[in-house]
């Protein structure tokens, strides 16, 4: 894979297309038109910026971790990584602005939490994580600002559980990655209180977006057929409680998936 499209992680960017299109169906704003496209071009856009400067900050590390990446590998420049960057971030956000003056600025804040991550909330724990969980939200709450602010009940529900399981699924994967985290002197919630009650908290996140995840059928919402993404990622949450928290991690993210195809049948059907 060419290097400068290896750098923008495109199967991340195409995630978070993925979910600007199932945001738009749920709160009824895609379009076949034009500004739909620019949208959709603009988030994959920001996200691959945002993608390109993790790497640049990660450079050092990565020499370690991750040798085969762009930058440590030589294959990109830092230099060259931080031109970049700032080219996909002035396109992504310049088509942005012809989307409308809301998608505009939901773009921009978006643009500055994808950057503040990297340079300083990654180093700071429970904060990283509600960055990581946010972004992950994001795409599906951008769909509200397309042509307005169009946040209905079905999106607000989407993106909150978006945001309480990512956030749950990204305690379990600091779970995973505690020992070399204690070596390493980083500090994330489990290295901070202990695994144990990390855990806890992490299930406490899941039950938290699994409960809220029946409430749109129960508030007449959706009709029955909601629940064939819903229940599967409910018992996929329910599993994950016993695994180890590698296996857990990747449980909790197919539940996710699961989720949001519940809320794509709940929207189509």
């Amino acid at each position: 894979m060419n290097a400068y499209l290896e750098i923008l992680r495109p199967s991340v960017c195409i995630l978070t297309v993925i979910g600007l299109i199932v945001g738009a169906i749920v709160a009824s704003t895609a379009t076949l038109t034009p500004q739909f496209a620019l949208a959709i071009l603009a988030a994959f856009l920001i996200c691959g910026a945002g993608d390109a400067i993790n790497d640049y900050f990660d450079r050092t590390i990565d020499k370690t971790n991750a040798p085969k990446r762009p930058i440590p590998s030589g294959r990109i420049s830092p230099k060259a990584a931080l031109y970049y960057f700032a080219i996909l971030s002035v396109v992504g956000i310049a088509l942005a602005y012809f989307v409308s003056v809301y998608y505009l600025g939901i773009a921009v804040f978006n643009w500055l939490v994808a950057t503040a991550y990297p340079w300083r909330a990654k180093r700071v724990p429970i904060v990283k994580n509600i960055f990581v969980a946010y972004l992950a939200a994001s795409s599906f709450l951008a769909a509200g600002f397309l042509s307005g602010l169009t946040i209905t009940l079905p999106l607000a529900f989407l993106v909150s559980i978006g945001f309480v399981i990512t956030l749950g699924r990204e305690i379990v994967k600091d779970i995973e990655d505690v020992k070399g985290d204690s070596a390493a002197g980083v500090r994330t919630l489990p290295t901070l209180i202990g695994q144990t009650p990390a855990k806890a908290a992490a299930y406490v996140l899941l039950a938290v977006g699994c409960a809220a995840a029946l409430l749109p059928l129960y508030l007449g919402l959706f009709k029955p057929y909601y629940l064939v993404g819903v229940v599967p990622a409910i018992i996929a949450c329910i599993y994950s409680s016993m695994l180890g928290a590698h296996k857990a991690q990747k449980m909790i993210k197919a539940a996710m998936y699961l989720a949001i195809l519940g809320f794509l049948i709940g929207a189509l059907v």
